[in-house]
């Protein structure tokens, strides 16, 4: 029979109201730490419905005064009841009171019970830390189980109580798996602290601390669930699940506990299946087991990351020094970054950003730091694998791959390993899957190798879920935009080495402008596999299988590739100064007048806001004043960069991109390039046509370009092509700049004629594509080169570019930019899969057997005179 609460019992239950030194702690030490909006919210719509109580995981003054801080600041659901802290004299709640004056305390579980039917909140720790010397990693029990006191009061009445897990984390040292030495048994392990490192870690990361709240658990749906579970097994059961979802808060915060990368070689090399794959390796090669072994195990060591905290926290202090230096700072999708997190309770992710600087994984992982996320362990080239930076990438969580292993099946099969076995200790992965950085602005087509690693993986990790995170990078301005310039008009790659690194001084005198990271639409791996089988007429699976046939593996990853890539375009940020840069060269003039430049600009904002693309901040709700000097900032970044020249001033000056600096711009127009180029197509393939021509005979010309331009574009993958087509006709006969009748389609004006000169959409259409036109078709011409004889690419590549810079200055080529070896490649490769080239076994080109259907249709358009007639009307 429970004891009656007497009215002297209670004193000790009212509200805790800090003193004037607490007080001042709460705001010099707790005022860093903040509560999201979502969970606030989340806490208040709890209060609304029931009652709340918060619940913590091992017993802290720290943790309690930090919360307590945190609901005051927000005005959220006061705490009046919290377990024995062990503060003695100190003790809130009034507790501390009665000690001093020797009265008999409130036992905790009558307190907790009237704390509750008064419709207060309370905070409740679960376990508490290690006594001294004792070895665990779990903490210990509490003498009083207040949860099982939920649990009755829970039956006793309707209201339901929500326990809401509050996890904070002060600092980011994520723990390893075994227990530590001296100072783990005298302090307590990092992850249950003692009272002495808890006060240690607080002062060293006071300003850094993290608070994560979960979604609330509500007790009384749980009851409902469970009727015949006795009240113990319901706390021990409600228990359990309130350490793990704030253990899984912890991981996103720290990562999974770190093993070291010798035992992670060492349980690889355990594997039966790897093992069996060495010895098929040794038998294969004839050379002795032991030897192939140590090669595994070499290889592995090469390979493997070393994300160490302590290097992590020191690069992350480094980084944000550098980006404050030559960025103008970094905008973060908020949203995408909440859903991050979100999934990551559940899911392995795999990170696939687009790929157009070396910083690209130093940004995202630094964007993930920065937002309490654990960083993923990141794919990187083994040519940056050299010292010291190959050192620091390592310790940063980066793992060094070849950049081609196709004859070697026991690197693949270590690779293969090594990433699953990431998937399966809890760590999130990241890898670019466009392979190398893109040159151009624009994504490049897919590399498949590691992304079918990732489907292998998947496969055989049949409980765990996989979610793909597209994610777009953007940089106003790219720190290597000169070299890709070089390497556009035919310098060889540099390989990197030390004295780039030695060069940054150069890159930290200048200014870049702001980077942007957003997050695409998640792809989870059990849905797209799903809808791959549909769209193939299978029938979706149950469950996940562990194997596919060799031709659904190679759909599956490629439809995966494609769809990551179009949801990476879908959520590229429009910056001012790609903006800039579509209107200067989307225009048929040298120069461009200030407030046409505006105009234009301001007629693509709407074109683009149609189309739901994201902006940055400086453009998205803005005033056209406020836009106006976005837009005034950026052509001062592109004039300070050279990338511009100013012909007057006032407000009244022309603006004209130099022919030698046109293919640096060119750089700033691609990343906008997708938004407009199914339109682009259409009304090209429309001038080919001489400015009229059936649906139909439309439909089949865009579909030749179409196909002629595969690897230059990313093409949407969730519709048809006839579908894709007839919305992109539906949007210009919207737009006026084209009219249809009686199945015909024609330019609604001149301006879409030879030689028209009219900013309107209809010729901006047109001149965005001119460049890969010029391109192509220098390539095209190119290939009278090989009649009777094969040539090395390097040779074709080189005697094409020369011929391609004596076309320009004979007007034959009206666009500097056109003249681009990265084009020749895409082009060649268009070719080839036509027929119209072919590699011999050397890897030198010849001319393609006798001409296809498509072959004749590609060669129409490029041989087509009206691309000279139009040259020459500039």
């Amino acid at each position: 029979m429970r004891r009656s609460v007497s009215k002297k019992d209670t004193e000790g239950l009212r509200e805790y109201r800090p003193n004037f030194l607490l007080r001042w702690m709460y705001r010099k030490f707790f005022s860093h730490t903040d509560l999201e909006e979502r969970s606030r919210s989340m806490v208040r719509g709890a209060a609304e419905r029931g009652t709340v109580v918060y619940v913590m995981r091992s017993l802290s003054f720290l943790d309690f005064f930090s919360l307590d801080s945190l609901v005051r600041r927000y005005s959220l659901p006061l705490i009046r009841f919290v377990n024995d802290l062990g503060l003695w004299i100190l003790e809130p709640f009034g507790r501390g009171g009665r000690r001093l004056r020797l009265r008999r305390q409130v036992p905790e579980q009558q307190a907790l019970r009237q704390t509750i039917q008064d419709r207060f909140s309370a905070l409740l720790f679960l376990r508490r830390p290690p006594r001294l010397g004792q070895r665990t990693d779990r903490g210990r029990k509490l003498d009083v189980d207040l949860l099982r006191t939920l649990v009755e009061l829970q039956r006793e009445q309707q209201r339901p109580i929500f326990l809401i897990p509050q996890t904070i984390v002060w600092g980011k040292l994520a723990s390893r798996r075994r227990f530590g030495g001296v100072i783990d048994l005298l302090l307590g392990p990092s992850e249950w602290p003692g009272k002495v490192r808890s006060v240690l870690q607080f002062l060293l990361n006071y300003k850094r601390a993290v608070l994560r709240s979960a979604d609330p658990f509500d007790l009384s749906e749980f009851l409902r669930e469970h009727p015949d579970l006795p009240d113990n097994e319901v706390a021990d059961r409600v228990r359990y699940v309130l350490l793990r979802i704030m253990e899984r808060e912890r991981q996103i915060v720290l990562g999974p506990t770190k093993k070291s990368p010798a035992r992670i070689r060492e349980e690889l090399m355990r594997s039966p299946r790897l093992q069996a794959l060495i010895s098929e390796e040794a038998q294969r090669s004839g050379r002795p087991l032991a030897k192939v072994q140590r090669e595994a195990v070499r290889e592995l060591r090469r390979m493997a990351a070393n994300q160490d905290p302590a290097a992590m926290v020191l690069l992350d202090g480094m980084l944000d020094r550098l980006w404050n230096r030559i960025y103008d700072g970094i905008e973060v999708d908020e949203e995408g970054m909440q859903r991050v997190r979100e999934v990551a309770r559940d899911a392995a992710l795999v990170f696939l950003p687009c790929h157009k600087s070396h910083i690209d994984y130093l940004v995202l992982n630094h964007t993930l730091y920065r937002n309490s996320f654990s960083p993923p362990l990141s794919a990187a080239g083994d040519n940056m694998n050299f010292w010291p930076v190959g050192t620091m990438l390592r310790r940063g969580g980066g793992f060094f791959i070849r950049r081609s292993f196709r004859q070697k099946p026991l690197y693949r099969a270590l690779v293969d390993a090594y990433m699953r076995k990431i998937l399966v200790e809890g760590f999130h992965m990241e890898f670019f899957v466009e392979g190398g950085r893109s040159r151009t602005g624009k994504l490049l087509s897919p590399k498949y190798g590691m992304l079918s690693m990732v489907v292998d993986a998947a496969l055989k990790l049949t409980s765990k879920p996989i979610v793909i995170v597209p994610v777009a990078l953007g940089y106003e301005r790219i720190i290597e935009s000169k070299s890709y310039a070089r390497e556009a008009e035919g310098e060889e790659k540099p390989r990197e080495n030390i004295g780039q690194l030695l060069r940054t001084p150069r890159i930290l005198r200048s200014k870049y402008g702001r980077l942007y990271v957003n997050f695409g639409e998640f792809i989870s791996f059990d849905d797209i596999l799903a809808t791959t089988r549909q769209r193939r007429g299978l029938p979706a699976p149950q469950q996940r299988p562990e194997e596919l046939s060799d031709q659904e593996h190679r759909y599956l990853v490629q439809r995966l590739a494609h769809t990551t890539l179009h949801r990476i375009n879908q959520v590229s940020v429009v910056a001012p100064v790609a903006l800039v840069a579509l209107v200067i060269l989307g225009h048929r003039r040298r120069g461009m007048e200030h407030g046409a430049l505006i105009a234009q600009a301001e007629q693509l904002l709407e074109q683009l806001r149609a189309k739901r693309a994201r902006f940055a901040n400086s453009l998205e709700g803005k005033s056209p004043l406020m836009r106006r000097e976005a837009y005034d900032a950026a052509i001062d970044l592109l004039v300070d960069s050279k990338l511009l020249v100013e012909h007057g001033g006032d407000g009244k000056g022309i603006y004209m991109a130099p022919p030698e600096r046109r293919v640096a711009l060119e750089y700033y127009k691609n990343g906008l390039i997708h938004f407009f180029v199914q339109e682009s197509l259409v009304m090209t393939a429309l001038f080919s046509l001489d400015g009229t021509a059936s649906v139909e005979e439309l439909q089949g010309r865009v579909r030749d370009l179409s196909r002629l331009f595969k690897y230059e574009f990313v093409f949407p993958v969730q519709a048809t092509f006839t579908e894709t087509f007839e919305a992109a006709c539906a949007q210009l006969v919207k737009q006026g700049a084209v009219v249809q009748q009686e199945g015909q389609l024609l330019f609604a004006s001149p301006e879409g004629s030879l030689g028209g000169a009219s900013p309107g959409m209809a010729g901006f259409y047109l001149e965005i594509l001119r460049t890969y036109m010029e391109s192509y078709r220098l390539a095209h011409g190119g290939l009278a080169l090989l009649r009777g004889q094969a040539m090395a690419k390097k040779d074709w590549v080189r005697r094409v570019l020369a011929q391609g810079n004596k076309d320009y200055l004979s007007g034959e080529i009206q666009l500097k930019e056109s003249i681009s070896k990265i084009r020749l490649d895409t082009a060649l490769r268009a070719f080839e899969d036509l027929g119209m080239v072919r590699a011999t076994p050397k890897g030198d080109l010849v001319l393609g057997d006798a001409p296809t259907t498509e072959q004749m249709s590609a060669a129409m358009l490029l041989n087509w005179s009206g691309w000279a007639v139009e040259a020459t009307a500039h």
